[in-house]
Protein backbone atom coordinates (compact mmCIF):
# COMPACT_ATOMS: atom_id res chain seq x y z
CA UNK A 1 0.00 0.00 0.00
CA UNK A 2 2.53 2.64 -1.01
CA UNK A 3 0.18 5.51 -1.17
CA UNK A 4 -1.18 4.88 2.29
CA UNK A 5 2.56 4.45 3.48
CA UNK A 6 3.64 7.83 1.53
CA UNK A 7 0.28 9.37 3.21
CA UNK A 8 1.45 8.23 6.86
CA UNK A 9 4.77 9.76 6.34
CA UNK A 10 3.03 12.62 4.94
CA UNK A 11 1.01 13.48 7.76
CA UNK A 12 3.13 12.56 10.49
CA UNK A 13 6.67 13.96 12.12
CA UNK A 14 9.04 11.51 12.97
CA UNK A 15 10.33 13.77 15.55
CA UNK A 16 7.42 14.19 16.95
CA UNK A 17 6.87 10.44 16.57
CA UNK A 18 10.61 9.46 18.37
CA UNK A 19 9.69 12.24 20.68
CA UNK A 20 7.08 9.90 22.69
CA UNK A 21 9.90 7.29 22.96
CA UNK A 22 13.09 8.90 23.41
CA UNK A 23 13.88 12.49 24.82
CA UNK A 24 15.10 14.51 21.50
CA UNK A 25 17.27 17.30 21.88
CA UNK A 26 18.18 19.62 18.48
CA UNK A 27 21.65 19.29 17.18
CA UNK A 28 22.15 21.33 14.30
CA UNK A 29 19.82 19.71 11.47
CA UNK A 30 19.56 16.46 13.79
CA UNK A 31 18.07 15.96 16.94
CA UNK A 32 19.59 13.63 18.96
CA UNK A 33 19.29 11.37 22.49
CA UNK A 34 20.04 8.06 23.66
CA UNK A 35 19.09 5.13 21.94
CA UNK A 36 16.57 2.89 23.57
CA UNK A 37 18.18 -0.40 21.93
CA UNK A 38 21.23 -0.36 23.34
CA UNK A 39 22.24 1.42 27.17
CA UNK A 40 24.16 4.02 26.56
CA UNK A 41 25.71 7.58 28.42
CA UNK A 42 26.25 9.67 25.68
CA UNK A 43 24.06 10.23 22.86
CA UNK A 44 24.26 8.50 19.35
CA UNK A 45 20.93 8.18 18.44
CA UNK A 46 20.03 10.30 15.60
CA UNK A 47 16.92 11.59 13.94
CA UNK A 48 16.60 13.67 10.91
CA UNK A 49 13.60 15.70 9.98
CA UNK A 50 13.71 17.18 6.80
CA UNK A 51 14.71 13.18 5.44
CA UNK A 52 12.62 11.69 7.93
CA UNK A 53 15.24 9.04 9.25
CA UNK A 54 16.67 7.80 12.62
CA UNK A 55 20.32 6.25 12.98
CA UNK A 56 22.25 4.88 16.00
CA UNK A 57 25.80 5.42 15.36
CA UNK A 58 26.33 3.38 18.47
CA UNK A 59 24.48 0.17 17.41
CA UNK A 60 24.30 0.44 14.07
CA UNK A 61 20.45 0.36 13.51
CA UNK A 62 18.24 3.05 11.66
CA UNK A 63 15.32 3.40 9.16
CA UNK A 64 12.11 5.23 8.70
CA UNK A 65 9.26 5.86 11.20
CA UNK A 66 8.04 2.49 10.48
CA UNK A 67 10.75 0.59 11.49
CA UNK A 68 11.24 2.25 14.13
CA UNK A 69 8.10 1.88 15.55
CA UNK A 70 8.27 -2.18 14.61
CA UNK A 71 11.22 -2.29 17.01
CA UNK A 72 10.42 -0.44 19.17
CA UNK A 73 6.57 -1.93 19.77
CA UNK A 74 8.07 -5.62 18.36
CA UNK A 75 5.22 -5.67 16.27
CA UNK A 76 4.89 -6.43 12.55
CA UNK A 77 4.26 -4.17 9.68
CA UNK A 78 0.54 -5.13 9.16
CA UNK A 79 0.10 -3.71 13.07
CA UNK A 80 2.62 -0.91 12.72
CA UNK A 81 0.72 0.40 10.01
CA UNK A 82 -2.30 0.63 11.60
CA UNK A 83 -1.21 2.24 14.75
CA UNK A 84 0.45 4.88 12.46
CA UNK A 85 -2.53 5.56 10.51
CA UNK A 86 -4.85 6.15 13.43
CA UNK A 87 -2.34 8.57 14.78
CA UNK A 88 -2.16 9.85 11.07
CA UNK A 89 -5.98 10.02 10.87
CA UNK A 90 -5.36 8.22 7.60
CA UNK A 91 -8.33 5.57 6.68
CA UNK A 92 -6.76 2.36 5.74
CA UNK A 93 -8.80 0.45 1.99
CA UNK A 94 -10.96 -2.65 3.52
CA UNK A 95 -8.79 -5.84 3.96
CA UNK A 96 -10.42 -9.53 3.66
CA UNK A 97 -10.07 -10.43 7.76
CA UNK A 98 -8.21 -13.66 6.91
CA UNK A 99 -5.06 -10.71 5.65
CA UNK A 100 -5.50 -9.49 9.57
CA UNK A 101 -2.71 -10.83 11.84
CA UNK A 102 -4.07 -12.72 14.43
CA UNK A 103 -3.05 -10.52 16.89
CA UNK A 104 -4.91 -7.61 15.24
CA UNK A 105 -7.92 -9.75 14.96
CA UNK A 106 -7.70 -10.47 18.74
CA UNK A 107 -7.55 -7.05 19.47
CA UNK A 108 -10.63 -6.37 17.47
CA UNK A 109 -12.20 -8.87 19.76
CA UNK A 110 -10.75 -7.63 22.93
CA UNK A 111 -12.51 -3.84 21.34
CA UNK A 112 -15.91 -5.44 20.46
CA UNK A 113 -16.45 -6.82 24.23
CA UNK A 114 -15.51 -3.06 25.57
CA UNK A 115 -17.72 -1.37 23.38
CA UNK A 116 -20.29 -4.07 24.09
CA UNK A 117 -19.84 -3.88 28.03
CA UNK A 118 -19.90 0.44 27.80
CA UNK A 119 -23.18 0.17 25.50
CA UNK A 120 -24.64 -2.13 28.51
CA UNK A 121 -23.57 0.33 31.24
CA UNK A 122 -25.09 3.48 29.61
CA UNK A 123 -28.04 1.86 28.76
CA UNK A 124 -28.67 -1.30 30.46
CA UNK A 125 -31.81 -1.63 32.63
CA UNK A 126 -29.63 -4.31 34.44
CA UNK A 127 -26.20 -2.32 34.72
CA UNK A 128 -28.42 -0.03 37.28
CA UNK A 129 -26.52 -1.70 40.02
CA UNK A 130 -23.23 -0.60 38.24
CA UNK A 131 -24.90 2.86 37.77
CA UNK A 132 -26.14 3.30 41.40
CA UNK A 133 -22.03 2.26 42.74
CA UNK A 134 -20.74 4.91 40.16
CA UNK A 135 -23.16 7.54 41.30
CA UNK A 136 -22.23 6.51 45.01
CA UNK A 137 -18.38 6.88 44.43
CA UNK A 138 -18.97 10.70 42.49
CA UNK A 139 -18.43 9.14 39.08
CA UNK A 140 -20.78 10.95 36.76
CA UNK A 141 -21.52 9.82 33.14
CA UNK A 142 -18.82 12.13 31.24
CA UNK A 143 -16.43 9.90 33.49
CA UNK A 144 -17.87 6.86 33.02
CA UNK A 145 -17.72 8.07 29.20
CA UNK A 146 -13.81 9.10 29.96
CA UNK A 147 -12.59 5.57 31.00
CA UNK A 148 -14.97 3.90 28.40
CA UNK A 149 -16.22 1.82 31.85
CA UNK A 150 -18.48 -0.76 31.14
CA UNK A 151 -20.76 -3.51 32.80
CA UNK A 152 -20.62 -7.38 32.57
CA UNK A 153 -24.11 -8.96 32.23
CA UNK A 154 -25.33 -11.33 34.94
CA UNK A 155 -25.78 -14.07 32.32
CA UNK A 156 -23.41 -16.59 31.96
CA UNK A 157 -22.96 -16.79 28.69
CA UNK A 158 -23.88 -13.42 27.79
CA UNK A 159 -20.99 -11.92 26.59
CA UNK A 160 -20.29 -15.26 24.67
CA UNK A 161 -23.27 -15.43 22.53
CA UNK A 162 -22.85 -11.18 21.49
CA UNK A 163 -19.38 -11.71 20.34
CA UNK A 164 -19.69 -14.96 18.98
CA UNK A 165 -23.03 -13.86 17.16
CA UNK A 166 -20.35 -11.02 15.70
CA UNK A 167 -18.35 -14.09 14.34
CA UNK A 168 -15.81 -14.84 17.01
CA UNK A 169 -14.74 -17.87 18.15
CA UNK A 170 -15.27 -19.64 21.44
CA UNK A 171 -11.07 -20.71 21.18
CA UNK A 172 -10.54 -16.98 20.69
CA UNK A 173 -12.70 -15.67 23.71
CA UNK A 174 -10.69 -17.89 25.49
CA UNK A 175 -7.37 -17.01 24.32
CA UNK A 176 -8.23 -13.68 25.31
CA UNK A 177 -9.81 -13.98 28.40
CA UNK A 178 -13.26 -13.17 27.98
CA UNK A 179 -14.20 -16.76 28.10
CA UNK A 180 -13.13 -19.77 30.46
CA UNK A 181 -14.10 -23.89 30.60
CA UNK A 182 -14.76 -25.26 33.68
CA UNK A 183 -13.60 -29.24 34.61
CA UNK A 184 -16.52 -30.16 32.79
CA UNK A 185 -15.61 -28.71 29.87
CA UNK A 186 -18.87 -26.50 30.01
CA UNK A 187 -17.05 -22.69 28.35
CA UNK A 188 -18.90 -19.39 30.57
CA UNK A 189 -18.27 -15.95 30.58
CA UNK A 190 -15.14 -14.85 32.50
CA UNK A 191 -16.63 -11.87 33.97
CA UNK A 192 -20.38 -11.60 34.94
CA UNK A 193 -22.03 -8.80 36.86
CA UNK A 194 -19.13 -6.95 37.35
CA UNK A 195 -18.34 -2.97 36.90
CA UNK A 196 -15.72 -3.38 33.99
CA UNK A 197 -12.19 -1.11 33.65
CA UNK A 198 -10.87 -1.05 30.15
CA UNK A 199 -7.13 -1.55 30.07
CA UNK A 200 -5.77 0.19 27.31
CA UNK A 201 -1.54 0.40 25.80
CA UNK A 202 0.09 3.20 25.35
CA UNK A 203 -1.84 4.29 22.36
CA UNK A 204 -4.89 3.72 23.23
CA UNK A 205 -5.92 0.38 22.21
CA UNK A 206 -7.86 -1.61 24.63
CA UNK A 207 -5.89 -5.33 25.82
CA UNK A 208 -7.55 -5.94 28.52
CA UNK A 209 -9.70 -5.14 31.84
CA UNK A 210 -9.79 -4.96 35.38
CA UNK A 211 -13.59 -5.85 36.90
CA UNK A 212 -14.61 -5.00 40.13
CA UNK A 213 -17.57 -7.28 42.08
CA UNK A 214 -21.12 -5.48 42.32
CA UNK A 215 -23.38 -6.08 45.53
CA UNK A 216 -22.96 -8.93 47.80
CA UNK A 217 -19.95 -11.38 46.53
CA UNK A 218 -19.29 -15.04 47.63
CA UNK A 219 -16.77 -15.57 49.81
CA UNK A 220 -14.81 -17.15 47.60
CA UNK A 221 -15.18 -14.59 44.96
CA UNK A 222 -12.41 -12.09 44.28
CA UNK A 223 -13.68 -8.44 44.96
CA UNK A 224 -11.26 -7.61 41.67
CA UNK A 225 -10.47 -9.84 39.06
CA UNK A 226 -8.16 -8.95 36.15
CA UNK A 227 -7.75 -10.41 32.28
CA UNK A 228 -5.10 -13.57 32.36
CA UNK A 229 -1.78 -12.98 30.59
CA UNK A 230 -2.35 -12.86 26.03
CA UNK A 231 -1.29 -12.52 23.33
CA UNK A 232 -2.28 -8.62 23.23
CA UNK A 233 -2.19 -8.40 26.98
CA UNK A 234 0.77 -8.50 29.62
CA UNK A 235 0.35 -6.71 32.76
CA UNK A 236 3.87 -6.24 33.21
CA UNK A 237 4.19 -3.84 30.58
CA UNK A 238 1.08 -1.76 31.23
CA UNK A 239 0.48 1.46 33.04
CA UNK A 240 -3.53 1.66 33.87
CA UNK A 241 -4.36 5.40 32.22
CA UNK A 242 -0.74 6.38 30.53
CA UNK A 243 -1.87 6.98 27.50
CA UNK A 244 -4.34 9.64 28.56
CA UNK A 245 -2.04 11.18 31.25
CA UNK A 246 0.94 10.84 29.36
CA UNK A 247 0.38 14.84 27.99
CA UNK A 248 0.25 15.98 31.36
CA UNK A 249 2.87 14.16 32.74
CA UNK A 250 4.84 15.83 30.58
CA UNK A 251 3.76 19.27 31.41
CA UNK A 252 3.68 18.70 35.07
CA UNK A 253 7.50 17.10 34.87
CA UNK A 254 6.35 13.98 37.01
CA UNK A 255 3.82 10.95 37.38
CA UNK A 256 1.79 10.58 40.43
CA UNK A 257 1.54 6.75 41.13
CA UNK A 258 -1.39 4.91 42.44
CA UNK A 259 -2.47 1.53 43.33
CA UNK A 260 -5.92 1.27 41.55
CA UNK A 261 -8.30 1.70 39.05
CA UNK A 262 -10.51 4.01 41.11
CA UNK A 263 -7.89 5.90 42.30
CA UNK A 264 -7.14 6.93 39.21
CA UNK A 265 -10.65 8.04 38.56
CA UNK A 266 -10.69 9.87 41.74
CA UNK A 267 -7.89 11.40 41.03
CA UNK A 268 -9.19 12.46 37.53
CA UNK A 269 -12.03 13.88 39.06
CA UNK A 270 -9.90 16.03 41.32
CA UNK A 271 -8.40 17.60 38.44
CA UNK A 272 -5.19 15.79 38.45
CA UNK A 273 -4.79 14.13 35.30
CA UNK A 274 -1.20 12.52 35.58
CA UNK A 275 -1.91 9.85 37.14
CA UNK A 276 -1.44 6.01 36.24
CA UNK A 277 -2.06 3.18 38.21
CA UNK A 278 -0.38 -0.89 38.09
CA UNK A 279 -2.59 -3.04 36.62
CA UNK A 280 -3.45 -6.19 38.63
CA UNK A 281 0.19 -6.15 39.55
CA UNK A 282 3.90 -4.56 41.74
CA UNK A 283 5.47 -2.42 40.08
CA UNK A 284 7.57 -3.43 37.39
CA UNK A 285 11.23 -2.94 35.86
CA UNK A 286 9.01 -2.64 32.23
CA UNK A 287 6.49 -0.33 33.78
CA UNK A 288 9.52 1.93 34.95
CA UNK A 289 10.88 1.93 31.04
CA UNK A 290 7.44 3.50 29.87
CA UNK A 291 7.17 6.16 32.38
CA UNK A 292 10.93 7.09 31.52
CA UNK A 293 9.55 8.39 28.25
CA UNK A 294 7.71 11.42 29.62
CA UNK A 295 9.36 12.16 33.09
CA UNK A 296 12.33 11.71 35.36
CA UNK A 297 10.42 12.12 38.60
CA UNK A 298 7.88 9.61 40.23
CA UNK A 299 5.28 10.27 42.98
CA UNK A 300 3.91 7.62 44.89
CA UNK A 301 0.71 7.87 46.66
CA UNK A 302 -0.12 4.26 48.43
CA UNK A 303 -3.14 3.46 50.45
CA UNK A 304 -1.32 4.24 54.38
CA UNK A 305 -1.56 0.63 55.11
CA UNK A 306 0.58 -2.87 55.39
CA UNK A 307 -0.02 -3.45 51.75
CA UNK A 308 0.22 0.08 50.64
CA UNK A 309 3.38 0.59 52.40
CA UNK A 310 5.15 -2.72 51.65
CA UNK A 311 3.97 -2.21 47.86
CA UNK A 312 5.58 1.61 47.84
CA UNK A 313 8.85 0.00 49.04
CA UNK A 314 8.97 -1.87 46.35
CA UNK A 315 8.50 0.86 44.35
CA UNK A 316 10.88 2.88 45.75
CA UNK A 317 13.59 0.40 45.45
CA UNK A 318 12.91 -0.41 41.47
CA UNK A 319 12.04 3.62 40.88
CA UNK A 320 15.47 4.29 42.15
CA UNK A 321 17.39 1.31 40.22
CA UNK A 322 15.88 3.16 36.86
CA UNK A 323 17.26 6.22 37.71
CA UNK A 324 14.34 8.06 38.36
CA UNK A 325 13.62 10.49 41.32
CA UNK A 326 11.38 9.39 43.44
CA UNK A 327 9.36 11.19 45.96
CA UNK A 328 6.56 9.90 48.48
CA UNK A 329 2.85 11.43 49.27
CA UNK A 330 2.02 11.06 52.57
CA UNK A 331 -1.81 10.18 53.22
CA UNK A 332 -3.65 10.57 56.45
CA UNK A 333 -3.66 6.87 58.24
CA UNK A 334 -6.38 4.97 56.64
CA UNK A 335 -6.94 6.91 53.95
CA UNK A 336 -6.59 6.36 50.06
CA UNK A 337 -5.58 8.12 46.73
CA UNK A 338 -9.74 7.50 45.93
CA UNK A 339 -11.52 8.47 48.73
CA UNK A 340 -8.81 11.48 50.18
CA UNK A 341 -9.18 12.94 46.34
CA UNK A 342 -13.04 13.02 46.37
CA UNK A 343 -13.52 14.09 49.97
CA UNK A 344 -10.46 16.87 49.58
CA UNK A 345 -9.62 17.70 46.50
CA UNK A 346 -7.39 20.74 47.58
CA UNK A 347 -5.68 18.93 50.33
CA UNK A 348 -4.83 16.20 48.21
CA UNK A 349 -3.05 18.19 45.69
CA UNK A 350 -1.55 19.92 48.66
CA UNK A 351 0.07 16.81 49.19
CA UNK A 352 1.01 15.98 46.43
CA UNK A 353 2.79 19.24 46.23
CA UNK A 354 4.90 18.34 49.32
CA UNK A 355 5.93 15.18 48.20
CA UNK A 356 9.23 14.35 50.04
CA UNK A 357 12.12 12.86 48.38
CA UNK A 358 12.78 9.52 49.40
CA UNK A 359 15.74 10.51 51.71
CA UNK A 360 13.69 12.88 53.87
CA UNK A 361 10.64 10.59 53.84
CA UNK A 362 12.50 8.01 55.02
CA UNK A 363 14.35 10.11 57.88
CA UNK A 364 11.01 11.33 59.41
CA UNK A 365 9.53 7.54 59.33
CA UNK A 366 13.17 6.10 61.23
CA UNK A 367 12.72 9.23 64.08
CA UNK A 368 8.62 8.40 64.74
CA UNK A 369 9.34 4.79 64.61
CA UNK A 370 12.31 4.51 66.47
CA UNK A 371 13.67 5.54 69.80
CA UNK A 372 16.95 6.75 68.47
CA UNK A 373 18.27 7.12 72.57
CA UNK A 374 18.42 3.46 72.90
CA UNK A 375 21.00 1.36 71.80
CA UNK A 376 19.35 -1.07 69.83
CA UNK A 377 16.61 1.53 68.61
CA UNK A 378 19.49 3.67 67.37
CA UNK A 379 21.64 0.84 65.64
CA UNK A 380 18.04 0.32 63.67
CA UNK A 381 17.47 3.38 62.62
CA UNK A 382 20.20 3.82 61.27
CA UNK A 383 20.81 0.72 59.59
CA UNK A 384 17.22 1.60 58.03
CA UNK A 385 18.56 4.83 56.84
CA UNK A 386 22.24 3.73 55.58
CA UNK A 387 20.34 0.74 53.39
CA UNK A 388 17.40 3.68 51.73
CA UNK A 389 20.66 5.55 51.45
CA UNK A 390 22.68 2.97 49.33
CA UNK A 391 20.41 3.13 47.15
CA UNK A 392 20.49 6.47 45.69
CA UNK A 393 21.97 6.34 42.79
CA UNK A 394 23.54 9.88 43.33
CA UNK A 395 26.75 10.43 45.24
CA UNK A 396 25.83 14.11 46.74
CA UNK A 397 22.63 12.89 48.06
CA UNK A 398 24.15 10.15 49.89
CA UNK A 399 26.82 12.92 51.48
CA UNK A 400 23.68 15.19 52.31
CA UNK A 401 21.76 12.42 54.24
CA UNK A 402 24.51 11.06 55.64
CA UNK A 403 25.51 14.47 57.29
CA UNK A 404 21.56 14.22 58.19
CA UNK A 405 21.34 11.64 60.07
CA UNK A 406 24.62 12.28 61.84
CA UNK A 407 23.46 15.40 63.65
CA UNK A 408 19.90 13.34 64.11
CA UNK A 409 21.29 11.15 65.73
CA UNK A 410 24.46 11.79 67.49
CA UNK A 411 26.44 8.90 65.56
CA UNK A 412 29.78 10.02 63.84
CA UNK A 413 29.30 10.41 60.03
CA UNK A 414 32.85 8.46 59.49
CA UNK A 415 30.95 5.57 61.81
CA UNK A 416 28.09 6.10 59.04
CA UNK A 417 30.15 5.92 55.95
CA UNK A 418 31.95 2.94 57.46
CA UNK A 419 28.60 1.23 57.92
CA UNK A 420 27.15 2.56 54.59
CA UNK A 421 30.45 0.50 52.66
CA UNK A 422 28.95 -2.79 53.78
CA UNK A 423 25.40 -1.83 52.38
CA UNK A 424 26.66 -0.34 49.36
CA UNK A 425 28.80 -3.95 48.94
CA UNK A 426 26.23 -5.91 49.68
CA UNK A 427 23.53 -4.31 47.10
CA UNK A 428 26.99 -4.38 43.98
CA UNK A 429 28.78 -7.53 45.06
CA UNK A 430 27.14 -11.16 43.56
CA UNK A 431 26.92 -12.96 46.79
CA UNK A 432 28.71 -16.84 46.53
CA UNK A 433 27.19 -18.99 48.34
CA UNK A 434 28.66 -22.85 49.10
CA UNK A 435 25.67 -25.18 48.09
CA UNK A 436 27.25 -27.80 50.05
CA UNK A 437 28.14 -26.11 52.99
CA UNK A 438 24.97 -24.21 53.50
CA UNK A 439 23.36 -27.90 53.29
CA UNK A 440 25.26 -29.10 56.50
CA UNK A 441 23.86 -26.02 58.47
CA UNK A 442 21.32 -26.90 60.84
CA UNK A 443 17.70 -24.73 60.45
CA UNK A 444 16.73 -23.37 63.25
CA UNK A 445 13.91 -23.86 65.06
CA UNK A 446 12.43 -19.93 64.57
CA UNK A 447 13.35 -20.93 60.70
CA UNK A 448 11.85 -24.22 61.00
CA UNK A 449 8.10 -22.01 62.48
CA UNK A 450 8.22 -19.43 60.42
CA UNK A 451 7.86 -21.48 57.27
CA UNK A 452 5.74 -23.91 58.43
CA UNK A 453 3.16 -21.17 59.49
CA UNK A 454 3.76 -19.42 56.16
CA UNK A 455 3.14 -23.26 54.32
CA UNK A 456 0.16 -23.33 56.76
CA UNK A 457 -1.14 -19.67 55.06
CA UNK A 458 -0.37 -20.87 51.84
CA UNK A 459 -2.65 -24.09 52.40
CA UNK A 460 -5.52 -22.03 53.24
CA UNK A 461 -4.83 -18.09 52.25
CA UNK A 462 -7.58 -17.31 54.49
CA UNK A 463 -5.91 -17.59 57.86
CA UNK A 464 -3.83 -14.79 56.21
CA UNK A 465 -6.16 -12.25 57.36
CA UNK A 466 -5.65 -13.45 60.82
CA UNK A 467 -1.93 -13.68 60.30
CA UNK A 468 -2.41 -9.56 59.28
CA UNK A 469 -3.90 -8.99 62.87
CA UNK A 470 -1.78 -10.77 64.78
CA UNK A 471 1.27 -11.36 63.54
CA UNK A 472 4.46 -8.97 62.95
CA UNK A 473 6.97 -9.54 60.16
CA UNK A 474 9.37 -8.72 62.69
CA UNK A 475 8.41 -12.27 64.36
CA UNK A 476 10.33 -14.63 61.52
CA UNK A 477 13.04 -15.74 61.25
CA UNK A 478 14.80 -13.89 58.31
CA UNK A 479 14.54 -10.75 56.19
CA UNK A 480 13.87 -12.99 53.25
CA UNK A 481 10.77 -14.51 54.97
CA UNK A 482 9.90 -11.46 56.62
CA UNK A 483 9.64 -9.93 52.94
CA UNK A 484 7.54 -13.12 51.40
CA UNK A 485 4.85 -12.82 54.04
CA UNK A 486 4.15 -8.99 53.25
CA UNK A 487 3.96 -9.86 49.71
CA UNK A 488 1.59 -12.88 50.16
CA UNK A 489 -0.73 -10.19 53.07
CA UNK A 490 -0.42 -7.95 50.09
CA UNK A 491 -1.46 -10.44 46.91
CA UNK A 492 -4.22 -12.09 49.17
CA UNK A 493 -5.26 -8.42 50.57
CA UNK A 494 -6.17 -7.32 46.61
CA UNK A 495 -7.30 -10.55 45.04
CA UNK A 496 -9.02 -12.70 48.01
CA UNK A 497 -7.00 -15.71 46.99
CA UNK A 498 -3.37 -16.90 45.79
CA UNK A 499 -2.60 -18.10 42.61
CA UNK A 500 1.05 -19.98 42.35
CA UNK A 501 1.44 -18.61 38.30
CA UNK A 502 0.35 -15.26 38.86
CA UNK A 503 2.76 -14.51 42.05
CA UNK A 504 5.59 -16.00 40.34
CA UNK A 505 5.32 -13.30 37.59
CA UNK A 506 4.63 -10.71 40.31
CA UNK A 507 8.09 -11.79 41.95
CA UNK A 508 9.90 -12.35 38.44
CA UNK A 509 12.52 -10.34 39.10
CA UNK A 510 13.41 -11.84 42.70
CA UNK A 511 14.69 -15.78 41.98
CA UNK A 512 15.57 -15.93 46.04
CA UNK A 513 11.88 -15.03 46.78
CA UNK A 514 10.74 -17.34 44.16
CA UNK A 515 12.41 -20.39 45.27
CA UNK A 516 11.21 -20.32 48.53
CA UNK A 517 7.63 -19.54 47.27
CA UNK A 518 7.73 -23.04 45.35
CA UNK A 519 9.45 -24.88 48.23
CA UNK A 520 6.42 -23.65 50.48
CA UNK A 521 4.02 -24.55 48.33
CA UNK A 522 4.78 -28.00 47.77
CA UNK A 523 5.72 -28.13 52.17
CA UNK A 524 2.12 -26.76 52.14
CA UNK A 525 0.56 -29.76 50.26
CA UNK A 526 2.82 -32.43 51.87
CA UNK A 527 2.45 -31.36 55.32
CA UNK A 528 -1.22 -29.86 55.64
CA UNK A 529 -3.40 -31.23 52.94
CA UNK A 530 -5.30 -33.89 55.59
CA UNK A 531 -5.73 -31.27 58.05
CA UNK A 532 -8.94 -30.40 59.38
CA UNK A 533 -10.21 -27.22 60.23
CA UNK A 534 -9.67 -27.29 63.59
CA UNK A 535 -6.37 -28.71 63.29
CA UNK A 536 -5.33 -25.81 61.21
CA UNK A 537 -6.23 -23.45 63.52
CA UNK A 538 -4.66 -25.09 66.53
CA UNK A 539 -1.38 -25.15 64.53
CA UNK A 540 -1.90 -21.32 63.62
CA UNK A 541 -2.44 -20.76 67.02
CA UNK A 542 0.55 -22.55 68.28
CA UNK A 543 2.97 -21.04 65.99
CA UNK A 544 2.21 -17.78 66.52
CA UNK A 545 2.26 -18.08 70.08
CA UNK A 546 5.68 -19.92 70.32
CA UNK A 547 6.91 -17.16 67.33
CA UNK A 548 5.77 -14.32 69.59
CA UNK A 549 7.95 -15.84 72.98
CA UNK A 550 10.66 -16.28 70.77
CA UNK A 551 10.94 -12.49 69.29
CA UNK A 552 9.86 -11.44 73.08
CA UNK A 553 12.84 -13.65 74.53
CA UNK A 554 15.60 -12.32 72.27
CA UNK A 555 14.23 -8.66 72.82
CA UNK A 556 14.51 -9.43 76.48
CA UNK A 557 18.56 -10.49 76.00
CA UNK A 558 19.10 -7.15 73.86
CA UNK A 559 17.56 -5.14 77.08
CA UNK A 560 19.71 -7.41 79.21
CA UNK A 561 22.93 -6.63 77.42
CA UNK A 562 22.06 -2.89 77.61
CA UNK A 563 21.29 -2.67 81.00
CA UNK A 564 24.44 -3.91 81.75
CA UNK A 565 26.00 -1.30 79.99
CA UNK A 566 24.15 1.20 81.27
CA UNK A 567 25.23 -0.12 84.73
CA UNK A 568 28.86 0.41 83.77
CA UNK A 569 28.54 3.57 82.67
CA UNK A 570 26.26 4.81 85.61
CA UNK A 571 23.69 6.50 83.33
CA UNK A 572 20.76 6.50 85.59
CA UNK A 573 17.67 7.95 83.32
CA UNK A 574 19.05 5.22 80.43
CA UNK A 575 18.90 2.69 83.21
CA UNK A 576 15.29 3.57 84.68
CA UNK A 577 14.16 3.41 81.20
CA UNK A 578 15.21 0.04 79.83
CA UNK A 579 14.60 -1.50 83.70
CA UNK A 580 10.92 -0.33 82.51
CA UNK A 581 10.68 -1.89 79.08
CA UNK A 582 12.05 -4.86 80.74
CA UNK A 583 9.76 -5.24 82.69
CA UNK A 584 6.62 -4.41 80.44
CA UNK A 585 8.28 -7.07 78.11
CA UNK A 586 8.40 -9.53 80.79
CA UNK A 587 5.16 -9.31 81.68
CA UNK A 588 4.23 -9.81 77.75
CA UNK A 589 6.43 -12.82 77.86
CA UNK A 590 4.56 -13.82 81.28
CA UNK A 591 0.99 -13.58 79.24
CA UNK A 592 1.95 -15.47 76.28
CA UNK A 593 3.16 -18.09 78.87
CA UNK A 594 0.06 -18.18 80.93
CA UNK A 595 -2.22 -17.76 77.85
CA UNK A 596 -0.40 -21.07 76.01
CA UNK A 597 -0.91 -23.04 78.97
CA UNK A 598 -5.12 -22.37 79.43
Amino acid sequence: MPNEVDQIKANLDIVDVIGEYVKLKQSGQNWKGLCPFHGEKTPSFMVHREKQIWHCFGCSIGGDIFEFIQKMENIDFPETLQLLAKKANVELRPQDKREHGKRTRLLELVEAADNYWHDLLLKSPGARTARDYLKERQVDSDLAKTFHLGFSPELWDGTIKYLTSKGYKIEELLTVGLAARNAKGTVYDKFHSRLMFPITDIHGRTIGFGARVLGSKKADEPKYMNSPQSPVYNKSYVLYNLHRAAPAIKQAGYAVLVEGYMDVIGCYQAGITNVVATSGTALTVEQLKLLKRYTKELRLAFDADLAGQSAAERGIDLALEAELEVKIISLPTGEDPDTWARKQPAKFKELIDAAQPIGDYTLSRVITSFDIKSRQGKKTAADTMLKAISKLPNPIEKDFYLKQVSQVMGVAEANLRERLALFSAKKHEPIKVDQEALASIPISRQQLMTERLLALAINNPDWLVILGRELSPNWLATSLEQELYRRLLVYYTERKQLSLDELKLELASEPKLINLLERLWIQASNDFTDYTPEQEQHELDTLIGDLKKNYLTSELKLISESIRQAENKGDQPELTRLLESFKDLSKELSNQHNHAQD
